[in-house]
């Protein structure tokens, strides 16, 4: 094969697979912002509103890995409210890179917004086999619940205040959470995320995943809108 010809395989190459691409990326807008605008929701295609650098602290969005530079990026970008609280839906892409192989990751994560929120900082994510053995070996013990067998079994929960975790988990949360799971939740300060790992929802499926969680964020507004979770009293737990 001729230099000549070879570049203009491989230009066509390209060319073919940035066709290809940008397809996709033009149905996901698409059906993105047909799905905002039937649920009566606001739509950017790009991050307007500034959630990467918001999000920074979550470890989500502490996951990517390259040795270059960062390229997380959030895009298709819905925004509405649950009474006050301010809800997103959006795409999360992120790049983990080892020097020898390079891994793009793409999924749909839904957060929430609420100043009259104090959470602590929490991690809940579905409890897997390896789980079960670093808790039988004692390196690592998540937060169970003796009355709710059901809800330890299938979640691991892990944060550092667990006695207000506790409170926060209502047996009426726990069983929310049984029955409509969100798959993993991160909550910090009067912020929420819930997202599937990896996951990259079409449009009904993150329909359903946004209607679910809406319902997450209206169950934690009925419990009071978290008024055991001020700053001060979190404090005096820790200096005692």
């Amino acid at each position: 094969m001729t230099p000549v010809l070879f570049l203009l395989l491989f230009g066509a190459t390209f060319a073919t697979i940035f066709a290809i691409q940008a397809k996709r990326k033009a149905q996901r807008k698409n059906e993105m912002e047909t799905m905002a605008n039937s649920i009566g929701a606001s739509f950017a295609e790009k991050d307007v509103y500034g959630l990467a650098q918001q999000l920074k602290q979550f470890n989500l969005f502490r996951r990517e890995r390259n040795r270059i530079f960062r390229n997380g990026k959030i895009d298709h970008v819905l925004r509405s409210k649950v009474g006050d609280t301010e809800v997103y839906l959006f795409d999360y892409t992120y790049v983990i890179s080892t020097g020898k192989s390079t891994r793009r990751i793409s999924q749909t994560v839904f957060f929430a917004n609420d100043k009259e929120w104090f959470l602590p900082n929490f991690q809940l994510r579905p409890e897997k086999w390896w789980h079960k053995i670093l808790s039988g070996i004692g390196v690592q013990k998540d937060i169970n619940f003796e009355e709710n067998p059901d809800f330890s079994e299938k979640f691991w929960l892990k944060s550092e205040f667990e006695d207000i975790v506790r409170q926060q988990f209502t047996p009426e949360l726990q069983q929310f959470m049984l029955e409509k799971p969100p798959v993993h939740l991160e909550g910090d300060n009067y912020y929420l995320l819930a997202y599937k790992p990896g996951k990259l929802l079409d449009s009904n499926q993150a329909l359903h995943f946004f209607d679910n969680c809406c319902a997450l964020v209206k169950q934690l507004k009925s419990e009071g809108k978290m008024e055991l979770l001020q700053l001060a009293d979190v404090i005096k737990e820790v200096v005692r």
